[in-house]
């Protein structure tokens, strides 16, 4: 009875602070599916880079680097920014698909909360025209799909990538400054190396042939060197495409052997609990707050997932002047967002929904 009690007190919850959780989701079906390279693309921004002028050599500046990675191939392919502003990124977007074709689906973080680590980033989804990018992929055909905010890992695709596209340019440029041009070639190269790498298992046996990597896609070979030969000259166009689809049919069989078991495991998150239901009032973890300074709010939707369960909610909050006391609020308006609820502490659950549907 005792345990009972302190588990519904508020004052403890408070407290506590013990996050909801859920159980982990299944992968999207576009990772799990042959499909063309770049049909489904994730994108995230690193940086920001320290650039010198063309012209004038002591004037310097920054750039922002933007990774779009494929969901199914897992290949990659990263630009600069010249800035953050939206008409700039857009001019990234449409050298990527000048360049690889239009995705189907484009998936993003949304908002300026966890970008990442670095305060200049913050900034730069906060400039972004969020109606102007939906607009963008309406009229080109793709959608675009935001992640909830302060939510890194379920853009987790793209975190990944950009640690090692970061560490091979610091390894590349090391402290030097260089102009737009010049970190552009360098990302460019970079892209080609992390392409290189192996995807899926290692080959244990001779028969298992050589390792399974991105470029084997792109490029028909592993590597961006030309090959040496012999090569078969011929006339003949069928025989010409008849090779071109049997690496594409080698690739994906690769594919579906050494490298799509290993998408099946779920490492975490195995037991499923409650859902959050709307009129729930929870306390919002902000990573930008101090522990006593999060906003207490109501949940006022919730989003299922394919499998029933809710691992994205709105959240409105009151939104109070700066350093005013809540006991004098004035009525100026709420506050709308969405996080996904392992940023959210349940306080009081809403259990009158369901005792009515029972």
């Amino acid at each position: 009875m005792i345990k009972s009690i302190r588990h519904n007190c508020v004052i403890c919850k408070k407290l506590d602070k013990k996050l909801s959780e859920q159980i982990m989701g299944k992968l999207p079906l576009e990772r799990l599916k042959p499909s063309p390279a770049w049909s489904c693309t994730a994108i995230d921004l690193f940086g920001p880079f320290k650039i010198r002028d063309e012209v004038k050599k002591r004037t310097t500046g920054k750039a922002y680097g933007v990774i779009f990675n494929c969901l199914g191939t897992r290949a990659i392919h990263v630009d600069l920014a010249a800035d953050y502003s939206t008409e700039k990124f857009l001019m990234v977007l449409r050298r990527f698909v000048s360049i690889r074709g239009y995705p189907s689906k484009l998936y993003s973080d949304n908002g300026p909360q966890l970008v990442a680590a670095n305060e200049e980033l913050k900034d730069v989804v906060k400039g972004w025209n969020r109606d102007q990018l939906k607009e963008f992929g309406v009229m080109k055909g793709f959608k675009w799909e935001f992640t909830p905010a302060d939510a890194p890992w379920q853009n987790g695709i793209s975190e990944a990538l950009v640690k090692s596209v970061k560490r091979a340019i610091k390894a590349a440029i090391g402290d030097h400054v260089m102009t737009f041009l010049e970190l552009q070639t360098v990302c460019f190269e970079v892209a080609n190396l992390v392409n290189e790498r192996p995807i899926g298992r290692y080959p244990t046996s001779p028969d298992d042939g050589t390792y399974l990597c991105p470029n084997d896609l792109l490029l028909e070979r592993a590597t961006s060197r030309v090959p040496s030969g012999p090569f078969q000259e011929t006339l003949n166009f069928r025989r010409r495409f008849e090779f071109v689809q049997g690496v594409i049919n080698y690739f994906w069989n690769k594919w579906t052997r050494d490298y799509f078991p290993s998408l099946l495991i779920q490492p975490k998150w195995h037991t499923a609990k409650r859902n959050l239901k709307e009129g729930d009032v929870v306390l919002i973890q902000d990573t930008n707050k101090i522990r006593g300074n999060w906003k207490l709010g109501t949940v006022v939707r919730v989003f299922p997932g394919e499998d029933g369960r809710v691992r994205k909610v709105q959240v409105q909050y009151k939104n109070p002047k700066a350093e005013e006391a809540v006991n004098e609020y004035h009525g100026r308006g709420f506050v709308t967002v969405e996080r996904a609820v392992n940023k959210l502490i349940v306080l009081v659950p809403n259990e009158k929904s369901e005792n009515m549907k029972n």
